[in-house]
This record gives C-alpha cells, sequence and structure tokens, in this order.
C-alpha cells in the first residue's frame, strides 16, 4: 500500500519536477561565465556559453563561444543577448562574475540593483575585477588546461590560497552585503591577460579597492598578501620568503601551516587604536644556500625575521587602503560590534578618522617541521 502511495505521489510531482523552469534540454544552453562593463554610456553584457556539442579537435577549436549585447540599463542588454543567442542561457551554471574596470570606476549604481535582485546570477559565484582588459576579452581568453577562461580564472584563485596564501576571494553574495554594510567596504581580486607563448591568457594581478559606489585604486601581490594576515579568523597555506640568517643575499623559504587572526579596537575619546595578534604555525621549507640553518639558534632567527616579513605585508596593506581612505580592513565594522555608542558618534566623521588610526601588530611565528631531514644538504 505504502509503495502504491508514493508511486502515485511521484506521478503528481513529475510536471513539477521537470527541471530548467519547464524548458526542453535541446532550447538551453549552460553559461560558464558573465561579463558586465561600460561601452560609452551603455552597459555591455558578456556571456560565455558552453557549445552543445563538444568540437572534435579542441587544440584547434574553443569548446565555447562569447557573446555580448549592450543596452541603457543591465536587464536591457542581458534580454538583446537573445537577438544573437538561438537558445535559453541558464546564468545559474555560471561560477564566475567579471566586473569590468570602467563601470567599477564610474558607478556601480548601474548594476548593483539587477545583481541583488535578479533570482538567476548565481549569488555565490565569484566576482573579480578585469585590469587592462574587457570582460568580453577575457571570456574570449583560452586558459591552460581548462576548456574554459571561467573555468581557468576560477581554479588560479582557488590553488593560488593554499600554496601562495594572496588572494582572497569574494562572492557576489558577499560583495551586495559588504556594500550594504557601514564600517567595511570590499576587496575583489584583478584579473587580466598576459602573454604565455603565443597566446594571451588569464592571470590574478592584485586586487580592486572600492569605497562606496566606485572603485578608488588597486592593491599591489605584496599588500594583497597582508590583507588576507589581516583577516579574522584561521587561514590554511602559502609561504613566506625571508633573508638567509647566513647570508642576506640568499633567501629561506618558509611554507604556512595555518594561520590565526584575531583584532580588537581600542578606544580613547575620539582616539581609535586597533590591536592586531597574528599566529602562524609553519615549515622550513627551502634554503638556496649552503650551510647549516637547522640549529635552534637560527631557528629562532628565522622565525624573528619571518615575524618582520609578515609585519611589514600588513603594514604595507594598512598604507594602501588608508591612503585611499577605504575601509577594506572592516575596523569600522569591528568598532561598532565592540564600541557601538564609539562608533554611532564617529561614524559621520569615519573619513577623518581611518586614515589615522595606528595599529599595533604581533607576530609569533613558530617553525614546527623540516620534512624529510632536520639537516640541511651539504656538498662533499
Amino acid at each position: 500500500m505504502i509503495r502504491v502511495l508514493l508511486f502515485m505521489l511521484l506521478l503528481i510531482l513529475l510536471p513539477v519536477l521537470n527541471g530548467c523552469q519547464g524548458r526542453e534540454i535541446n532550447s538551453t544552453t549552460a553559461t560558464m561565465g558573465l561579463g558586465v562593463d561600460l561601452a560609452g554610456d551603455q552597459v555591455k553584457m558578456s556571456i560565455q556559453l558552453a557549445k552543445p556539442m563538444a568540437p572534435q579537435n579542441a587544440s584547434e577549436e574553443p569548446s565555447f563561444v562569447v557573446t555580448s549585447s549592450t543596452g541603457p540599463t543591465f536587464s536591457d542588454a542581458a534580454r538583446k543577448i537573445y537577438l544573437k543567442t538561438p537558445r535559453y542561457t541558464l546564468w545559474s551554471h555560471s561560477s564566475v562574475f567579471l566586473l569590468g574596470e570602467n563601470l567599477a570606476r564610474k558607478d556601480l549604481s548601474l548594476i548593483m540593483d539587477t545583481l541583488s535582485r535578479n533570482v538567476d546570477i548565481r549569488k555565490s559565484s565569484l566576482i573579480f575585477v578585469t585590469q587592462g582588459y574587457s570582460p568580453e576579452q577575457l571570456l574570449q581568453a583560452q586558459s591552460p588546461l581548462e576548456p574554459t577562461s571561467s573555468q581557468g580564472i576560477k581554479n588560479l584563485l582557488e590553488l593560488q590560497e593554499k600554496q601562495l596564501g594572496i588572494y582572497v576571494g569574494i562572492h557576489v553574495g558577499e560583495f551586495i552585503n559588504i556594500l550594504s554594510t557601514s564600517g567595511i567596504e570590499p576587496l575583489v581580486p584583478q584579473v587580466t591577460l598576459a602573454k604565455q607563448g603565443e597566446k594571451m591568457v588569464p592571470i590574478l594581478n592584485g586586487a580592486a579597492v572600492f569605497k562606496g559606489k566606485k572603485m578608488v585604486g588597486s592593491l599591489n601581490e605584496d599588500e594583497t598578501r597582508g590583507y588576507r594576515f589581516l583577516q579574522e579568523g584561521q587561514k590554511q597555506g602559502g609561504l613566506i620568503i625571508i633573508p638567509c640568517p647566513l647570508d642576506q643575499n640568499k633567501k629561506v623559504t618558509l611554507e604556512i601551516l595555518r594561520c590565526q587572526t584575531k583584532s580588537q579596537a581600542q578606544v580613547s575619546g575620539d582616539n581609535v587604536r586597533m590591536q592586531i595578534k597574528i599566529d602562524v604555525e609553519g615549515n622550513f621549507y627551502e634554503q638556496n644556500s649552503t650551510g647549516e640553518l637547522l640549529t635552534l639558534e637560527n631557528i629562532k632567527v628565522m622565525e624573528q625575521l619571518a615575524n618582520e616579513e609578515i609585519r611589514r605585508q600588513c603594514n604595507a596593506c594598512i598604507t594602501q587602503a588608508q591612503s585611499l581612505n577605504s575601509d577594506i580592513l572592516g575596523w569600522g565594522r569591528k568598532l561598532e560590534n565592540t564600541h557601538p555608542k564609539t562608533f554611532n558618534r564617529l561614524i559621520s566623521r569615519w573619513n577623518e578618522i581611518f586614515p589615522q588610526i595606528e595599529a599595533d601588530i604581533k607576530v609569533n611565528f613558530s617553525i614546527r617541521r623540516t620534512y624529510l631531514t632536520d639537516r640541511s644538504f651539504e656538498f662533499r
């Protein structure tokens, strides 16, 4: 009897469970990446679409097509795609959203309503700002080892975090939330094209700094790594390069296992000061010189050098953020959470106060392991 009831229930639900909003699968195509920029005074929408049939020779013909259209609004430009594309495009498949630098520097309000309202734009998509090239050009590029540049850009960000520990990804939903929250501004990884052999391929290059409705500048690689160290909570992965204690012209590579950052705001009248504590555990990974480094004395020296290098990168990030007067570090939100009355009193003057905030940064780097050997290599 139970089986009969379940069978009848399944028959009733079949029309509802028919995917793709009731559209035939042969009339749809998956969107791998979305991009939006300005073309003059028009909004330009670009989409990267997977071809329905994979090409027979992938080395000669890409497995995707890129289509663009323009209009006075984001929605109009997006709908005009259907003047060129004979299939319904499934935006929810897109894992990457590219924001053109021209639009980012002019006015985010041109797209933010649609970005937050449109149910087809995946809020878990990673967002990037294009640098020196349009979203259309990035989507048209081919990524080594990946069928589409969208997948390649996404993988670049995810792989570098544990291998190098430089860039911090941000999703569309987080971007929207930060822009609508007081006391914090978004930082978005930048992507550009670089020549590799005879092709131009996507690479990550710094991070875009926002303030209100506009992009106001960028962080370089060093400053972006400092930003990652300054982020609250635990992080894993990355490398730190320090001078060799035995020869300042040589280098030592330390691998970061985990990093824990805690910060708090101290208030005295209208004066705000940030106390930041960073605990890092890592491994001795490589030296490009000879000489016995793995002694207790040298290990302490290397830990101190690592402390200084991390502190330098953090200060570089803070200096750039304050010079752009953009609270990407979320110090205002931290102050609001711990001293709400003070924040409410100072929020109207935050543009004056944030650039003057001083930070006390304490770093504690501990070397835990040396991998296969506990002695440095010596020639005989």
